[in-house]
């Protein structure tokens, strides 16, 4: 089971939103490439980085950011936000980014999408990001009606393999995550999946872990470090093997 750290970043900096919303944001590391170190020392492999200026804006502002940490650390990086155009892929591939999480351009551009996925369906993750059973794009802000789990075996007929699975309203709440959603999610859709939100203790990833005979793949933990509550370093050894 890979432990994914996360790292979410607005100006520069490490932050959390809870629930998607911000108007509540709190910042955690001005730092976020000494952050992405202390990660790496802590044992993890691979490293989740969201551009929320990016996703919200489309702009890419913290993609520098985000190319440096991958120069530094060499860990595997999957990151989102901001990804809008066939030259934003390029970019990011041509940097060394190993995965790309799109959210927007599923259900703004598919056509698009679909269209690249020989060229550069090995490196794309769905961000499927849902709050009350309806998909989110544009930074969690705007939704148009789209079931999550049809979106998924919709893209996963495409050639996508992965995707990272959000429940909005548990993100940063460190009330434990959706398990039931995403569990089915994951056995509805066929798509590897990484859960993301809610995740606040040693024992919601024990049981969430129980979900991989469901197709998961990973799990994402952002607060839940930041705040203390988990030892990076130990989870990583306790879970390696699950």
């Amino acid at each position: 089971m890979d432990l994914i750290p996360a790292i979410d970043l607005i100006n520069g900096q490490c932050v959390r939103l809870t629930e998607g919303d911000f108007n509540q944001v709190k910042e955690y590391n001005s730092d976020p490439i000494a952050q992405a170190m202390i990660f790496k020392e802590a044992g993890a492999q691979r490293i989740h980085l969201i551009d929320l200026d990016g996703a919200k804006t489309g702009n890419g502002k913290n993609r520098q950011i985000i190319k440096e940490i991958k120069k530094r650390t060499n860990l595997k990086v999957q990151t989102g936000g901001g990804i809008r155009t066939e030259e934003d892929i390029k970019d990011l591939i041509h940097s060394g980014i190993d995965y790309l999480i799109l959210g927007t351009m599923l259900t703004e551009k598919f056509a698009v999408i679909e269209s690249m996925m020989a060229d550069y369906g090995r490196y794309f993750i769905a961000g499927i990001d849902v709050k009350d059973n309806v998909v989110k794009t544009k930074g969690w802000l705007d939704g148009n009606m789209i079931d999550p789990i049809e979106l998924g075996k919709k893209i996963f007929q495409t050639g996508f393999k992965i995707a990272v699975y959000t429940d909005i309203s548990k993100d940063g709440k460190l009330q434990g995550p959706n398990l039931e959603a995403t569990k089915n999610f994951a056995a509805s859709t066929g798509l590897r999946t990484i859960l993301s939100g809610g995740i606040s203790s040693l024992q919601d990833i024990e049981e969430a872990s129980t979900l991989r005979f469901y197709g998961l793949q990973g799990i994402i933990i952002g607060k839940a470090y930041y705040e203390g509550r988990i030892n990076l370093k130990e989870a990583i050894i306790k879970f390696k093997d699950k």
